[in-house]
């Protein structure tokens, strides 16, 4: 009966949202309301070329890559929590491109052995960590961490 109760109050709690949680459990109204604010172009084309960059999938997997000066990367991916492109514990590599992009946002292309990826996304920033949304216009946009360095 006690945990049915404290089950009743935490539905009816309002949850809130951090940054340090699982980002993607973080939306752009979140990224906005902590004060995080949107990279312009030029702030962009100073840190994306040459940097590192680390992802990690809703399913679980890291991936890795370096955006060239040429606009070429190689990514590598640990394969965990795969999903229908890839097999679970597989590493996998993909070859592709990035750019920046008109309106600012970062593009990326990668040609994983089973499947091609394609994703251009808005890059936010809040104190030391970075964020990528698919739109600054929907605030349910989902945020997904990226970590940037040279």
């Amino acid at each position: 009966m006690r945990t049915i109760l404290v089950v009743a109050v935490l539905a009816l709690c309002p949850s809130t949202q951090v940054l340090g949680q699982e980002s993607g459990s973080l939306r752009l109204s979140d990224l906005t309301a902590q004060g995080a604010t949107q990279l312009a172009k030029d702030e962009l084309q100073a840190l994306l070329p040459g940097a590192k960059v680390e992802s990690k999938t809703a399913q679980g997997s890291t991936r890795f890559w370096e955006n060239s000066a040429d606009g070429s990367l190689v990514a590598s991916s640990d394969g965990r929590g795969g999903n229908s492109s890839f097999t679970a514990g597989a590493k996998s590599t993909a070859r592709g491109t990035w750019q920046l992009s008109d309106n600012g946002s970062y593009c990326v292309l990668l040609e994983w052995k089973r499947t091609t990826e394609q994703w251009c996304r808005y890059i936010f920033k809040s104190g030391d960590k970075y964020f990528a949304v698919k739109s600054t216009v929907d605030q349910s946009s989902v945020a997904h961490e990226l970590a940037f360095s040279h």
